[in-house]
């Protein structure tokens, strides 16, 4: 029985050495795991770090080549760089930050495709205007699209160095927005040699965690670029496609790899009770048909399934009374204490119409191209309301929050409008009113729209608005 038990919870310790197998500088092998729910994917991608760092790190650093991990959040990659205790060996980044370090001083190359890629955009949108209905507020909107683009299209050719902040909102002549970076990136790694070879000199290992959500754009580069240079450079690929969040990654990953791939396999489950498992396994079944087993210590655990009807009224208190029977049913008193309970809202509409901001959600949710970064939380049309407008209405009682919000995002009190003006007594009189007259718009707990917002901004000139936002004003 011991025996039995023993190996049980060693049945994947044969997953690791798989993957140490594949990182081998002679003989780079790519690869994609596959590691469910529990598994343990993070313990294993810090292993096969590990051993790089163990066998291969003097021949790397020797070499000056280091290794690439690329991560989905920025929490994520926090915690990798803290449990390989912050090695210089390892390039951990989030995929945005990867990106760009990729395509970064290409400057000459970023504009053109930025001018053929406009130039495109411009075009579709006059097609589309031509067919359209004049005078429409949909034909307002895209005719200050294309102003806007034009605008940016204009000033290419003067500028001479481009510049992203991964972690943060893009603003000003030369600055990139997300979409762009990854979708240039894609591009550049599929189709210029130059970078091909500067990337393959400089990372013989890059590894993706949580693969299955990676951007369609950086995964199709990097295996166009792994193609092109086999026997130089591994490609590792961690993940699960049951556990895809975002669209705009490769639907079918890990199907049709190329045949000199490996597929590694996790089956045990650490986290799960014995029937949860049991659970996902048939929800698998319709899919990919991956099994997992449970830990020797696994308990039995309680399921239960209660279905409620959409549209019912007071679901906080149906589900307190889901809970208070989970108690019953489970023997476990903590459902019966509201702290100790996880909710998991898996759609991220119904998280929205939860927690009250359905009526902006929506809308943004149906526009395709907004959704992945609506919920990554890097969209610029929200950001600018999330980083700008609500800190100050949080801030509206004290006078010293307020001056830091306005000093950090006010063009109003940048250098070159203090210096522009004689009387600058005068000039923050008018930064304070057009303050006070963006607050007035939240008194008595009113709640203004979004584009009364966005009008009364633009009136007062208190925050630059981004490009994006524009149409809207052209719409109202």
């Amino acid at each position: 029985m011991t025996n039995t038990i023993i190996d049980i919870d060693n049945i994947d310790n044969h997953v690791d050495d798989e993957i140490a197998a594949c990182l081998n500088l002679k003989n780079p092998q790519s690869f994609f795991l596959f590691a469910g729910a529990g598994s343990g994917k993070t313990r294993s991608l810090v292993k096969a770090l590990c051993h790089i760092r163990l066998n291969l790190g003097r021949e790397l650093r020797l070499h000056n080549k280091r290794v690439a991990v690329v991560t989905y959040t920025r929490k994520a990659r926090d915690e990798i760089i803290s449990r390989i205790q912050y090695d210089p060996l390892f390039e951990v980044s989030t995929i945005h930050a990867f990106a760009w370090s990729i395509i970064q001083g290409f400057n000459q190359d970023i504009r053109e495709w930025l001018r053929e890629n406009l130039t495109l955009e411009i075009a579709e949108l006059e097609q589309k205007e031509a067919k359209g209905r004049k005078g429409t507020k949909a034909s307002a909107e895209r005719l200050a699209d294309i102003e806007s683009k034009s605008r940016r299209l204009s000033r290419l050719d003067s500028v001479s160095s481009f510049v992203y902040n991964p972690d943060g909102e893009n603003r000003g002549k030369g600055s990139l927005n997300h979409a762009d970076v990854l979708k240039m990136t894609g591009a550049f790694v599929r189709g210029k040699k130059v970078l091909q070879r500067i990337l393959r000199d400089g990372f013989p290992f890059i590894l993706i965690d949580e693969s299955q959500d990676t951007n369609k754009n950086i995964i199709d580069g990097m295996f166009a670029f792994q193609a092109e240079n086999k026997g130089a450079v591994a490609l590792g690929l961690f993940g699960d496609m049951m556990q895809r969040i975002y669209a705009d990654g490769v639907a079918d990953l890990g199907l049709n790899l190329p045949s000199d791939w490996a597929t590694p396999k996790k089956k045990l489950n650490f986290r799960c009770p014995k029937r949860v498992i049991t659970l996902l396994n048939k929800i698998r079944e319709a899919t990919d048909k991956q099994q997992q087993v449970p830990k020797s210590t696994a308990i039995e655990g309680t399921i239960r399934m209660f279905v409620l009807p959409a549209n019912m009224e007071n679901k906080p208190l149906a589900e307190l009374d889901i809970a208070n029977k989970m108690a019953a049913l489970s023997g476990d008193r903590d459902w019966a204490v509201p702290e100790e309970i996880k909710s998991l809202i898996l759609e991220h509409k119904m998280a929205a119409r939860r927690l009250g901001f359905l009526e902006m959600f929506a809308p943004l949710y149906g526009f395709e191209p907004f959704r992945t970064g609506l919920r990554d939380g890097s969209l610029p049309c929200v950001t600018f309301f999330a980083t700008r407008v609500a800190p100050l209405v949080k801030a509206k009682d004290d006078r010293f929050a307020l001056m830091r919000i306005v000093n950090k995002f006010s063009p109003l009190m940048s250098s070159e409008a203090l210096k522009g003006t004689e009387d600058q007594k005068t000039h923050l009189k008018k930064l304070e009113d057009a303050v006070k007259s963006l607050l007035k718009l939240f008194a008595d707990d009113s709640a203004p729209t979004f584009l009364e917002v966005l009008q009364e901004i633009h009136k007062t000139h208190l925050f630059g608005i981004p490009d994006v936002l524009r149409p809207a004003l052209a719409g109202g």
